[in-house]
Formats: C-alpha cells, sequence, structure tokens
C-alpha cells in the first residue's frame, strides 16, 4: 500500500538506490513515482544534486557522532538514516547559500570577437563567437573552450549545445554525466577531456571527436550508443535513419591534435590597423573539394581566421587542387595604393603538407591585364604550433603601386616529404593574406 504521502515513498527508494540496492520492483515502483509527479520529478533531481555534491565536497569529513542509541531491532538502518539525515542538511544549507550563482560564466577570452554581448548570463542564450577563443566555466568545476566562429548555448547546470565550431570539454574526475549537444546527437562526457569540431557536408553534420583523457560516450551505429576512451578519434557523420562513425574522412585520419586545450595566450599575429584585404571578395579558379565537409574556398584567405583550424565545411583556409600550385585573386573594390603584403602559409592543419613556396604577385586594375611587381619564397611550416598559435606572417614589401585587383600566382609547393613523388594528394595552399597601403 502507498503511504499518504508519495514523497516519504520517493525517500526511500532513493535510499536504496544510492545505497547500490534498489530490486527490479523498486526500481519499477521509482519510475512510476517519477512519472506521476513533476513534484517528485524535482525531488529526485535535488537528492541527486545533494549526493553529488557530498562527494564532490571533500571537506566534510565526518559526520559527528549521534547521542541517540539506535533501537535494537534494526541498529544499522536507524544509523544511516540519521547519518544520512545529517548529511542532507548540511547539503540543504550548501545549496541554499549557493542557489543564485549562475549555471555557467564567461571565464576567459583571447582575441574574441562577439555577434552580441557576452556578458550577463548564459544560460539559456544563444551565442556567436565569431572569431577568437572563449572560455565557459561551469559552477561544477566543468571548463569549455570554445574556438570561433562557433555557435554555442549553455543549456543547464550540466550541458551544453555546439551547432557548429570547435570546442574542448574539460571534466574533473569527479564529475559524472557533463552533456555536449551536437546535431548529430549528444556526447556524454564520463570525467574526461575530449575536442570536437562540429561542421557539415552537404548530406548533414559532421562532428570530429577525439578523447584526450578518459572516455565519453557517443551516438553509435548498430546500438543507441558506445564508448570512447583516451587516444581514439572518430568522426560523426549524420545520415537519413542514424549515424556513421569512420576514423578516416577523405583519406585522412580524424586528427583533433591541434585543439586548444587551454585559453590561448593573446596572439602576437594581431591584424595591423589598414587591412585593405580583412573581408574582402577573393576568386579562384579552382579550390580542394572532398566529401564530409573537406571543402576548402579562397573566401576563406581575408576571413581574418589566423588559426590554421575551422570545422568541416567551414575550414579555415584555401587550399589549391591536387597537383596545382594554385592561383587567388583580391578585389580591393577599388584603385588602392599598395606598397606592403603579408602571408600566413598552411600546413594543411596537422597534416604538415600543402603550403606554398614560391609565388608571384601581381596587380591589375581591370582583372584581365596583370603585371608582375614581386617573386618571393615563403617558409615551409614544418611543425605544428601550440594549440590556438597562429603561424607566422611573412612580409612582402615593394615601390608602391596603384592596383584594385591583387593576385597571387603559385609557382611551386611544399610536398609531404614522406609521401612518393608521384602521389596525387598534393598541392598548393595558403592561409591568410593581408595588404597595406605604404
Amino acid at each position: 500500500m502507498k503511504p499518504a504521502n508519495p514523497l516519504v515513498r520517493l525517500d526511500e527508494l532513493v535510499l536504496l538506490l544510492l545505497d547500490d540496492s534498489l530490486t527490479k520492483s523498486n526500481e519499477i515502483e521509482l519510475n512510476a513515482l517519477l512519472r506521476e509527479s513533476a513534484e517528485a520529478r524535482a525531488r529526485y533531481r535535488k537528492s541527486l544534486n545533494l549526493h553529488a555534491a557530498l562527494i564532490r565536497y571533500p571537506q566534510v569529513e565526518k559526520v559527528l557522532p549521534l547521542v541517540a542509541k539506535p533501537s535494537p531491532a534494526r541498529p544499522a538502518r536507524v544509523a544511516v538514516l540519521l547519518a544520512l539525515a545529517a548529511c542532507l542538511m548540511w547539503a540543504a544549507f550548501f545549496f541554499q547559500f549557493n542557489e543564485d550563482k549562475p549555471a555557467a560564466t564567461l571565464s576567459g577570452t583571447t582575441d574574441a570577437i562577439w555577434l552580441e554581448k557576452a556578458d550577463g548570463t548564459l544560460l539559456g542564450r544563444q551565442m556567436h563567437l565569431r572569431s577568437g577563443f572563449a572560455e565557459i566555466r561551469y559552477t561544477s568545476g566543468v571548463r569549455v573552450i570554445l574556438e570561433g566562429p562557433c555557435q554555442f548555448q549553455v543549456t543547464s547546470a550540466s550541458s551544453m549545445m555546439v551547432a557548429h565550431g570547435r570546442a574542448t570539454v574539460k571534466v574533473p574526475t569527479h564529475i559524472d554525466g557533463f552533456h555536449l549537444d551536437t546535431p548529430a546527437g549528444r556526447i556524454t562526457d564520463l570525467g574526461t577531456e575530449f575536442g570536437v569540431a562540429i561542421g557539415s557536408d552537404s548530406e548533414g553534420p559532421v562532428i570530429l571527436t577525439e578523447v584526450f583523457e578518459g572516455e565519453i560516450e557517443i551516438p553509435a551505429e548498430h546500438t543507441p550508443r558506445m564508448r570512447m576512451r583516451v587516444g581514439e578519434s572518430l568522426a560523426i557523420v549524420g545520415e537519413s535513419g542514424g549515424t556513421r562513425l569512420v576514423s578516416t574522412l577523405d583519406d585522412y585520419r580524424v586528427n583533433l591534435a591541434d585543439s586548444a586545450r587551454q585559453l590561448p595566450a593573446p596572439s602576437s599575429h594581431q591584424p595591423s590597423s589598414g587591412n585593405l584585404a580583412l573581408g574582402k571578395p577573393v576568386t579562384s579558379p579552382a579550390h580542394y573539394s572532398q566529401n564530409h565537409g573537406s571543402v576548402f574556398p579562397a573566401e576563406t584567405l581575408t576571413d581574418g581566421r589566423i588559426n590554421d583550424t575551422g570545422s568541416p565545411g567551414d575550414w579555415s583556409f584555401w587550399l589549391a587542387p591536387n597537383g596545382e600550385a594554385g592561383e587567388f585573386t583580391v578585389d580591393l573594390l577599388e584603385p588602392t595604393r599598395i606598397g606592403r603584403i603579408e602571408l600566413q602559409n598552411t600546413r594543411n592543419r596537422t597534416h604538415g603538407d600543402r603550403g606554398l613556396r614560391d609565388i608571384s604577385i601581381q596587380i591589375s586594375g581591370d582583372n584581365e591585364n596583370f603585371h608582375e611587381i614581386a617573386l618571393a619564397q615563403l617558409e615551409q611550416i614544418e611543425k605544428l604550433p601550440a594549440p590556438g598559435v597562429g603561424f607566422p606572417f611573412e612580409t612582402i614589401t615593394f615601390k608602391p603601386v596603384t592596383a584594385r585587383f591583387v593576385k597571387v600566382l603559385g609557382l611551386s609547393y611544399y610536398r609531404d616529404a614522406k609521401r612518393p613523388h608521384d602521389d596525387p594528394n598534393e598541392g598548393g595552399g595558403l592561409n591568410e593574406i593581408r595588404i597595406f597601403a605604404q
């Protein structure tokens, strides 16, 4: 027979659950109570939160001895209930004291540019980080490092939705069950650190995932969920009817070694005032393009993103087609006096190839008749810098000239020395161009 107050029975079942002694019939009864009452569900969540708080805060080392002697009939049971009551009273005081704290706050930024004001509460707000980096810190101790462009929302005290962009999630080992929701499903952290790059291809969402420490739980193909452990990396490809998991995309192993796992230091390559190329139109005869969002168009060359990263369908750099050094042209929109160009080469993220070597810089007033104003050789970027650190810019100066169109013509490119000379997966590329008056 049910007690007059179902919440009394709920508390008894929660005790059994926390004591790991819940039977199958108890489980059915508990689920029925939770289905029938919103108040019961709220009380259930609060009980679990209180239990988690006691685990998280080790300064509560012991409960003082109780003066009252337990009944001879059930001494252990009464002692446990009294001890738990004392703990719950302390935890209730703790949560009452902290209940006004926000679920998460903006705890730091590096070179961040926002579409909207990033102040006040973050809970429930759609946020757009246009470029740079931001750190979101939850009251539980969870930290999320975001790299722009990124669209995200803090959805609760233990979850975040990232619709697009890159993120690294760092969860303390005593926290279990932080959720990162993506267009291809929910990723559940099991006390660990992992990175994601969330983008899309022509068919649907593509989420690159790598576990740096511990393990996570992700949507799977043939079962509802599966676990990934430290060192494992996969792409979660959204398809009609479910998801597909692959370890390589377009012949490249999924790799997020360039993810920012800490908030980077401010960039030493901040755009100089007067960069005439920023946001200007760029055209190219062709660019590298494959399935699963491996698209590297020329317009990325003037977008101001200097970290040579991005996410599927939104990488930050330009690549020429296989076997070509490539070329591109920046339209300054009007005749302009220029005398200096800065170029930031690429190494194609973690792959170490496709940077331009020898180039010709040409100008035109009509986009038809070009003449050369400089020849240069760019340095090869041999090592991957620390995550979040931009590659160096190289400066090319020349006698000031008036031009509307500026063309960079690739003459040669750097190859991956480990590949055969006839390997077709080689070509030119560049991350960013800046143009200045002189």
